[in-house]
């Protein structure tokens, strides 16, 4: 590892995570003393010019994407002595997968539907301003600045534009690729990570995710098995998100919502609805159960039988002032 090394003026101190040919440094810019994270491109792919290219290629597409959650880039180089590294901001907190291991607690409706928006904005913006998609959605490569729960989407090396065609490698995380990436089609619009989206919400707010098993056996049943409604899953979850969210895993694009604008309006729709009506939902924004009629009439009963309280009470005293102020004139 680099950790005490000396990049273009950058300190790399510690290790924040790895992928499969790069390494993410947590890194102090030593004359302006902030910190940054920095990419470090693996040594044993330095000799790898076509690595090297895809590892500049994420940090090209992160150059042209500003968006408040989306990782900004700053910079990126090649030393003298060949380390390739793409320096980008840091962002203090964790990531979603962190949060759903090691912090489950965190994991509320309210804070799933509030990252859930703010990752379909940011996408909507990277397809709409540079046609591009992400093509590996995961717990993994959201991360959560802990200052605001501000949304930070990360890790663009395996995005592209839409409208080039696909080799028909597959290279997303095989728990939450679409089915027609599954299949070996690729994906050329935002349908492939709307239906990622999907299986990591599905998975955030049920506990399990909608498939399991090998990474065989989870390319066939993205591509031939029907999930289990979410609602199945957690019965506590409001029944129209549930519904919205098996929408999602439509095994044809064609079925699924066609932009990421009606993802998010439609869970901003949800997330109002709920918030509207907090006084009568439960933690997981279910409507609680209509109370039996006659328990109603109850209520009711009780409620008039205090205004009669009240009513006579206020006769009395008025009595009373009435008696006093009279005794007062003799």
């Amino acid at each position: 590892m680099l950790a005490g090394t000396e990049i273009d003026g950058f300190l790399l101190e510690s290790v924040l995570g790895s992928g499969s040919y790069g390494v993410v440094y947590r890194a102090r810019h030593l004359l302006m003393d902030k910190l940054y994270a920095v990419k470090v491109l693996m040594s044993e792919f330095a000799s790898d010019e076509e690595r090297v290219k895809e590892f500049f290629r994420e940090s090209k597409i992160a150059a042209r994407l500003e968006h408040p959650n989306i990782v900004q880039a700053i910079k990126a180089g090649r030393t003298e002595t060949g380390l390739c590294y793409f320096v980008m901001e840091f962002v203090d907190g964790m990531t979603v997968e962190d949060i759903r291991t090691k912090a489950p607690e965190r994991r509320s409706l309210p804070f799933l539907l509030s990252i859930s928006i703010q990752l379909a904005d940011a996408l909507d913006y990277a397809w709409n301003s540079c046609r591009i998609i992400h093509r590996d959605i995961k717990p993994g490569n959201l991360l959560i600045r802990e200052a605001d729960n501000r949304l930070k989407l990360a890790d663009l090396g395996l995005a592209g534009v839409g409208s080039v065609n696909q080799s028909g490698d597959i290279f997303a995380t095989p728990l939450y690729m679409a089915p027609e990436v599954a299949a070996g089609l690729g994906s050329r619009d935002v349908t492939g990570d709307i239906y990622s989206f999907g299986v990591m919400f599905y998975e955030l707010s049920a506990g399990i995710p909608p498939f399991s098993g090998s990474v065989e056996e989870l390319q066939r049943a993205h591509v031939e098995d029907l999930p289990p409604p979410l609602l199945s899953a957690n019965p506590d979850l409001d029944p129209e998100l549930a519904g919205f969210i098996d929408s999602l895993l439509a095994k044809s694009p064609a079925d699924r919502p066609q932009s990421w604008a009606l993802v998010k309006e439609r869970l901003t729709a949800i997330r109002s609805r709920l918030c509207a009506n907090t006084g009568r939902k439960g933690a997981q924004g279910r409507p609680e159960p209509e109370k039996h009629p006659a328990e109603k009439e109850r209520g009711r009963k009780l409620e008039v039988l205090c205004i009669a309280v009240v009513v006579v009470l206020v006769l009395v005293l008025a009595v009373i002032a009435a008696v006093s102020f009279r005794g007062s004139l003799f």
